[in-house]
């Protein structure tokens, strides 16, 4: 997410990796390593955006995850980051982690995650040494997963920059979802995922390239998805 921050906001197509409370397994690479802890499995994850020439994976296993960027834009030198990590959950609503970033730059991050009930979320990412970069956000879930809405916050200690995104995920029907999500600029970016069961794609819009970039996540533990809905529908006698 370091790097990220430098080149500007660029919002993932996996509307969970844009919000510190919302990752888990391997979208929690990059994003906020507390997630590794929570519902661990085995899951790999890539993303591409074509504006920046971005491809960022991961992949978890268990409570471990690793994971790379690479950028080759016009203007700035490819960059090659890699992130190895671990993530723990504690008795009760807590989940910690940690994760280590080296290649074209190196972080030590910390993060957390707290669950307190199905409708709150929380969390927060912080790199020790001199970086000094802290993320924080709350996810509210009024009706299940069929509505989440997000806000986050970050902090650049070194220069004292402030930013804030916001966004919302609609669920319509169970393994369809449809987001939006900006920031403080309101460089907003529009998205749909869709679950095949243990596979995640998903597209998103953004206003600010005036492209789309794509995203895909393979899973041993099944999504949520439309099929199991359907199977019961031709399931019954008419």
């Amino acid at each position: 997410m370091i790097i990220l921050v430098i080149l500007g906001f660029v919002a993932s197509p996996l509307y969970d990796i844009n919000f510190t409370p919302l990752p888990i397994r391997s979208t929690s690479v990059f994003s906020n390593p507390a997630g590794l802890g929570i519902e661990t499995g085995a899951e790999a994850f890539l993303t591409y955006h074509p504006e920046s020439k971005t491809i960022t994976s991961g992949a978890s296993a268990g409570n471990f995850g690793f994971g790379m960027i690479r950028m080759d834009t016009d203007t700035v030198e490819t960059v090659e980051i890699y992130e190895i990590g671990l993530g723990y959950r504690l008795p009760g609503a807590f989940s910690v982690g940690y994760a280590y970033q080296f290649g074209d730059t190196s972080s030590h991050v910390l993060g957390i995650q707290c669950r307190p009930t199905q409708k709150w979320a929380l969390g927060y990412t912080v790199t020790l040494g001199d970086k000094k970069y802290m993320y924080g956000g709350v996810a509210v879930k009024p009706y299940e997963d069929y509505l989440v809405l997000n806000f986050e916050v970050e902090y650049e200690g070194i220069d004292s920059i402030f930013t804030y995104y916001y966004g919302a995920r609609v669920q319509p029907y169970k393994g369809i979802g449809i987001s939006f999500l900006a920031d403080e600029e309101f460089d907003w970016n529009v998205g749909v995922d869709v679950s095949l069961g243990y596979v995640k794609i998903a597209g998103l819009y953004s206003s600010k390239d005036e492209k789309f970039s794509g995203g895909l996540v393979i899973s041993a533990q099944k999504y949520q998805t439309f099929f199991h809905q359907r199977r019961l529908l031709n399931s019954i006698p008419r």
